[in-house]
């Protein structure tokens, strides 16, 4: 078959949330058909020194064509204000007049008449504005989070008046855009359960199955010959709002209690752009150690004791938890940062929701290496069965030939 992907990432390399899933979605993809991938360079998600030749070539051995677009919104910070400024007063929400380009509109009309496409993938909302520029049997929309969910949540967390009152019209939009156009797609992809009742609660039209996000088991596996004992670890981009209010979250109301009943500890924060409140932090106090973005988190997860996500903002499910899994870390988050992975508390998983509830649960494993090696074993099973790619890409074949079925593609 031939699979039109529509990314609004160049997913390579897959060392970031959105990134991994992207990719290996695509590499799944790929068992499955031919893949034209149509993708936009967002540079403020990618390395500093991200060599898009490379990317070029990695993405050449999953796909038989590649195009990469520059939007205008990518090209400035001020263009982005901009552009912000303008959505006040238009129908549709930021996140779809980011992706609005004439030049990629030409693209997709270029690419569809010149190939009989039998699936087309639109990577996530905001590039449904393109529903109606391109030629395929069936369109699929991928959402990674119920956009105006995460941002509605966003919106009851701000304090800044004049924040509050932009992301609430930025959420009310998104609402009424998911409604309209998710049932106009065959299929919508969702990552969970919880996102898949979220989107038919505001599109009960809509056809919907869950494609999970998911993690390279192979990759990322156990190793304890390393690890510092009282080492807590927490591993994220903070340049996406809601990891970088769980690591302030962290500094500012759980490390002052935990380290008064526990001095010894240490922790490690892996990712890019950390804000500068804990940079400072971090000279006066040794025991935290920030990275910014690593090439391979998984030396650091090696030798971590412990993986905290702390998260009070988000959707969809966290990569990050997943990897940690894999690797049979045990794991102490909130019930928002387990949001769509279906753990069980005290088996394969510990929850917190307050800072005291987090240094309990922390003092819990420092104290308990049974307990530590109990919730990191059963951890490691639990993704291995849910939510290795291979699993997820069965499915994916799945879907995908019972469009075809339904065409009658598949009897040809």
């Amino acid at each position: 078959m031939n699979i039109l992907w529509i990314s609004h990432n160049v997913p390579y390399p897959p060392k970031t949330g959105v990134l991994q899933r992207n990719y290996n979605l695509l590499r799944e993809a790929s068992k499955a058909g031919n893949i034209y991938l149509l993708a936009i360079l967002q540079e403020g998600i990618l390395p500093v020194d991200y060599d898009l030749d490379e990317a070029r070539n990695e993405l050449g051995k999953l796909c038989k064509h590649i195009d990469v677009i520059t939007l205008t919104s990518e090209t400035s910070r001020l263009a982005l204000y901009f552009l912000a400024l303008k959505s006040l007063f238009t129908q549709d929400p930021l996140s779809v007049n980011c992706v609005k380009s004439s030049q990629l509109r030409s693209k997709l009309r270029e690419i569809s008449s010149e190939v009989n496409f039998d699936i087309a993938h639109f990577d996530t909302i905001g590039l449904a504005t393109y529903f109606n520029d391109v030629n395929s049997t069936f369109k699929i929309l991928n959402h990674h989070n119920i956009e105006s969910h995460l941002l509605q949540r966003r919106t009851d967390i701000e304090t800044n008046i004049i924040k509050r009152f932009y992301y609430g019209q930025e959420a009310s939009k998104l609402k009424k855009y998911e409604t309209n156009i998710a049932s106009k797609f065959d299929i919508n992809f969702t990552v969970s359960d919880i996102d898949k009742d979220r989107l038919l609660d505001i599109a009960p039209d809509s056809r919907v199955e869950i494609i999970a996000n998911g993690v390279d088991i192979n990759y990322f596996t156990p190793d304890t010959s390393d690890i510092v004992q009282g080492s807590l670890i927490m591993v994220s981009g903070m340049n996406w709002y809601p990891n970088r209010d769980a690591v302030i979250y962290m500094q500012e109301k759980i490390w002052p209690l935990l380290i008064k009943r526990h001095p010894d500890v240490s922790w490690v924060v892996v990712g890019a752009s950390p804000p500068q409140q804990l940079l400072d932090l971090a000279n006066e106090d040794k025991r935290i150690t920030v990275t910014g973005f690593v090439d391979d988190v998984r030396p650091y997860l090696k030798k971590a004791h412990i993986y905290l996500c702390p998260m009070r903002d988000g959707g969809g499910t966290r990569l990050k938890i997943l990897d940690a899994l894999s690797m049979a870390k045990p794991i102490v988050s909130t019930t928002i940062g387990y949001e769509g992975i279906d753990v069980t508390a005290e088996e394969n998983a510990l929850f917190a929701n307050t800072p005291e509830e987090f240094v309990n649960q922390i003092g819990r494993l420092l104290e308990d290496r049974n307990l530590c090696a109990q919730i990191g074993n059963n951890g490691r099973k639990f993704v291995i069965e849910k939510f290795s790619w291979d699993v997820i890409g069965k499915k994916l074949s799945h879907i995908y030939n019972n469009l075809l079925d339904k065409s009658g593609k598949n009897d040809e």
